[in-house]
Parts: structure tokens; sequence; C-alpha cells
């Protein structure tokens, strides 16, 4: 991880997201699929909000509930830190700010990015989900991998 980092130095056009020719492709997939992983909405079909009588929702309360939300939060905080790391330059920033700050304001910018994903999309079916990860997002991450692939064959890598 801290050799991606390193590759990242520089201003903003170092970072992965902007210098691979599909770096925003592969950040959107992986926003989605983590957003997924995490079980929040819109792909928290495991755990329906709304359906209280099933699940956790029922059987812990109080302290017990409040360490299931936190996980979820941390569970965020790590997939926003790893994006941060991969695609945005980790702690690589301008020289007046420290580098655990740079890497703190990135990371709670995909936290924001996370957290406005789950405010503006409806829940989606359990079809809907399936329909959307096997025809739209595993053809549109090959197709990123294999494309990125012969770029990086054929040394068009700017």
């Amino acid at each position: 991880m801290v050799d991606i980092v390193n590759a990242q130095t520089g201003w903003v056009w170092n970072w992965y997201i902007f210098r691979v020719p599909f770096g925003p492709i592969a950040f959107i997939t992986y926003v989605i699929a983590a957003t997924a992983e995490a079980n929040r909405t819109p792909f928290d079909i495991p755990e329906a909000e709304q359906e209280l009588v099933a699940g956790y929702n029922v059987e812990y309360s109080g302290m017990k509930f409040a360490m299931f939300f936190l996980a979820e939060f941390i569970n965020l905080f790590t997939f926003s830190a790893i994006a941060t790391t991969l695609f945005l330059g980790g702690w690589n920033g301008f020289a007046f700010l420290p580098s655990w700050i740079w890497f703190l304001i990135k990371t709670l910018s995909v936290v924001l990015l996370l957290m406005l994903f789950r405010w503006t999309y409806p829940r989606l079916r359990v079809d809907q989900l399936m329909e959307f990860a096997w025809k739209f997002l595993i053809p549109l991450t090959f197709a990123n991998l294999i494309v990125a692939s012969i770029f990086k064959y054929l040394g068009w890598y700017w």
C-alpha cells in the first residue's frame, strides 16, 4: 500500500483516479461494491430498516444495537480509507498540512460520498440487485480490467 501511495505523489492529477485512463470507472465500481459489501442502502436487502420483525433489530437494543451500528460505521470508514489509499493519493497533499490530516480529509470525503449515496437512492429489490450486479457491474468491471491490461501491455499509460 505504501508503494501505491508513493506512486501517486505530486499534484491531484497524479492520483490513480485521474492518472490511469479507466480510473474513474474503477473508483465508481469500488464505491458501489463497498456499499453493497457494507449492506448499506440501496443494497441492505438482508436487514431492511422497515422490517423490524426480523434480524438483530428485534433481538438487540440499547448498547448491543449501538455496537452493531458502530461496526457498520467502522466498516464504512475502512472502505473509505482503502479507497483513499488506492485512488486518491493516500496521505499525500500540500505541504501546509500534516499528512495524517490530508488522509483524514480524503477519507472523510469518501465517507460523505457513501453517506450521500445512502441518502439518495431507494432500496433495490432482490431481482433488481441481481440484474444490476450480473448484467452491468461485472461486465463493466471485467471490460475495465481487460482494456486497462491491454493499455498497460502496449505501454499507453500516461
